[in-house]
């Protein structure tokens, strides 16, 4: 599978890079909305915050490590 991007104009997909594709092949056309805006920091903290990726940290269960574990402390 290979993703290149594009523009479409309203009437042509014009490819942004080159592409050597030698039969035909089967695609799929998906159209982006655009992004207004880059996410700050501060967003980026915020989804991952909210997301619940991480929400494993707090189950006591996954704190299977202690000091004991370390090779060397710099304490």
């Amino acid at each position: 599978m290979l993703s290149v991007r594009a523009i479409y104009d309203g009437k042509n997909i014009k490819l942004k890079e080159k592409v050597n594709i030698e039969t035909p092949k089967e695609v799929i056309v998906t159209f982006l909305d655009p992004i207004d805006t880059e996410p700050t920091a501060a967003d980026i903290q915020q989804m991952v915050q909210e997301g619940g990726a991480l929400d494993f940290l707090n189950d006591e269960r996954e704190d299977v490590y202690s000091d004991n574990d370390l090779k060397t402390s710099y304490k």
